[in-house]
């Protein structure tokens, strides 16, 4: 299913709201913030699921794909600085398929 977003950014299937969508939504609230305060000594905080989270992250920092999102997930509680160019992610750590038995 998540390979899907890599492929497929624009997909709804199973209801979900899709990468694109998501992107879109992130894009207009960091254009809100942006307006909102002066370059430089503000500290602001995202909260929210992990999925819209990463989304964020790679969609900020310029990644070329963002359905590739899932390669830099975050842990439990994790906070992490966002940046706005590629160099600033986390090393990708691709899904793996679950171990057959499990």
């Amino acid at each position: 299913f998540r390979l899907r977003h890599m492929f497929e950014p624009t997909h709804t299937a199973f209801d979900v709201e899709s990468v694109a969508a998501v992107s879109t939504r992130i894009r207009s609230t960091i254009l809100d913030i942006d307006s909102k305060h002066d370059e430089g000594g503000n500290h602001i905080v995202l909260t929210s699921h992990a999925d819209v989270l990463q989304i964020t992250q790679v969609y900020a920092s310029g990644l070329d794909n963002v359905g590739k999102f899932s390669q830099y997930r975050f842990g439990n509680g994790e906070v992490r600085k966002m940046g706005r160019t590629v160099d600033t992610l986390p090393a990708p750590v691709p899904l793996q398929p679950p171990e057959r038995g499990m």
